[in-house]
């Protein structure tokens, strides 16, 4: 027998049954249909995700901190740790934990890792990394001719491209001509400029910068000792100013006061104690560094919605900042406090090359010791989520075919049975046991292929009407943000071969038992039958 009479005989045997036939292909259509769906679904939302997170440029950056080191309980020595005395466990365990937390807390602990130039360069080098931003901040206080009181704030000085957007007056730091500064609408409102027409008429207005420990400078040390307190909000520029001038001069009036030669002496070397070169220079919490600027520039404040929206990845510094200073200016400034000379940053937005390693990027700067901040997390999650979905749905959808191919041994047994004569003449005539096999066998993949071709014909043609539907629901969820994909059911070739051949795979497989038994029936008892 050949292989065509063999296929002709196996479609004639399906023919003569149309009926099961065809309930049965209904089924294998529909398995096949909803596990080539859900498959579509699946690959479309991961295929969503990624284009929606790697389409932002905030997926490509990461946030560089200092951390402070894990403590580990190993370094702690034994005996510090040891309970003396009868007692219960459990208080015990408690006496001995408390100890640990006394030795770790009079004991210095490991020195944080630093954000030097070294390591930032080292970060720098990193393969995929296209650039580096880093911030200083400062308490600062803003004094303006004309306003009642000095301004107390946050001075950052940076990258400042993403105030950009935040501009409502004014323009950006100029490169060139004199040291400019871009104050918040906050300053300004509380130096007394508060129309929104003061905010152009503010351009252009010299105002008095002072970085540093604002709230320890020596001014302010000299008005605890005269008036028992610092002073707060109520103390005018007038004030400040007059406190600056008498902590200056204060060192070259030591004659106005009644003290002897020994004692003018003593305060004299006092004041004019200088620290050693060879010392790393101490943090002086007074140390205060000024300037003159004008304003350039007037940037909006961000509301609770902004914070929300920029995410945990906008710049802390540029989020809560006050007064800005262009890089080259602020640096200038920076740099006079002698213990920020060193240009150790808290923290460093790296800006990865798009399509590069993120998750080697980050894998490799927090093996340098620094904690990251990315959006891999959530990125991970979303994809996380949907496979887990599309794994339910595909489960179905197999638990469908299984079905499908219960009904398709059902069926061929009914024609095994049906057919027990037609067999014995068959192998009366000839036909070997493994011709009868593979006659049943391919009834069975018959209907798969014919089914599983049906079924993707309709899964294809679902997801139109099915892709509108969804895509609806996603950009009510959106929420006004801009979607970069405009599909989420995705049909590539191998998922038509993956369902065709899965499909195929359940039938003959389910087709196994009846051709197994009809190649084991005996001819003649076949032809003795009905």
């Amino acid at each position: 027998m050949s292989y065509g009479e063999l296929a002709r005989f196996a479609i004639g045997g399906l023919w003569r049954q149309k009926v099961r036939t065809t309930l049965t292909l209904v089924g294998v259509t529909v398995g096949t249909c909803a596990l080539a769906f859900s498959l579509s679904l699946g690959l479309g939302l991961r295929a969503f995700i990624d284009n929606q997170f790697k389409s932002r440029d905030d997926f490509w950056r990461l946030i560089v901190r200092v951390d402070d080191p894990k403590t580990d309980y190993k370094d702690i020595p034994p005996e510090k740790t040891v309970v003396h005395g009868e007692m219960s466990d459990a208080r015990r365990e408690r006496i001995r934990e408390a100890l640990a937390e006394r030795y770790l807390f009079t004991h210095p602990r490991k020195p944080r890792i630093a954000l030097t130039s070294d390591k930032l360069a080292a970060i720098a080098s990193l393969p995929d990394v296209a650039e580096i931003r880093t911030y200083r901040n400062s308490q600062a206080r803003v004094m303006a001719a004309g306003a009642e009181k000095p301004v107390h704030g946050s001075a950052v000085t940076g990258p400042l491209e993403d105030l950009q957007t935040r501009l409502i007056a004014g323009h950006m730091p100029s490169v060139d001509g004199p040291k400019q500064v871009l104050l918040s609408e906050l300053v300004l409102y509380d130096l007394g400029w508060r129309s929104d027409a003061d905010l152009q008429r503010a351009i252009g207005m010299p105002v008095r910068v002072v970085i540093g420990s604002v709230q320890n400078a020596p001014p302010l040390a000299l008005a605890r000792i005269l008036i028992g307190r610092i002073p707060g909000e109520e103390m005018t520029a007038a004030q400040a100013i007059v406190l600056e001038k008498l902590a200056l001069a204060l060192p070259q009036k030591l004659d106005l006061f009644e003290l002897n030669l020994a004692e003018k002496a003593e305060l004299k070397r006092l004041l004019e104690t200088k620290p050693d070169p060879d010392e790393e220079p101490a943090r002086d919490s007074s140390t205060t560094a000024a300037d003159t600027y004008y304003v350039c520039g007037v940037t909006r404040l961000l509301t609770h919605e902004d914070r929300k929206n920029r995410g945990p990845l906008a710049s802390w510094e540029l989020s809560n900042g006050d007064i800005f200073l262009a890089p080259d200016q602020g640096n200038e400034l920076f740099n006079r406090l002698p213990w920020a000379r060193d240009v150790e940053v808290h923290s460093a937005d790296v800006r990865v090359r798009p399509g590069g390693d993120l998750a080697g990027t980050v894998a490799a700067v927090e093996a340098m010791g620094f904690g990251t901040w990315s959006s891999l997390k959530w990125f991970a999650n979303a994809k996380r989520e949907v496979t887990m979905i599309a794994g339910g749905l595909n489960l179905f959808a197999m638990i469908a075919l299984f079905v499908a191919g219960i009904g398709i041994t059902n069926t061929l047994v009914t024609s095994v049975v049906e057919r027990t004569k037609e067999i014995g003449i068959l192998r009366a005539v000839g036909a070997t046991r493994n011709q009868i096999l593979l006659l049943f066998l391919t009834e069975g993949t018959f209907i798969g292929l014919l089914g599983s071709g049906l079924g993707l014909a309709l899964a294809r043609t679902l997801a139109i009407p099915a892709d509108r539907w969804v895509w609806t629901l996603i950009e009510k969820q959106a929420e006004g943000e801009q979607l970069v994909t405009m599909t989420v059911f995705i049909f590539p070739l191998w998922l038509w071969l993956s369902s065709i051949a899965f499909a195929v795979i359940v039938t003959t497989v389910a087709a196994f038992y009846p051709a197994r038994r009809a190649a084991n029936i005996h001819p003649i008892e076949a032809l003795r039958y009905g």
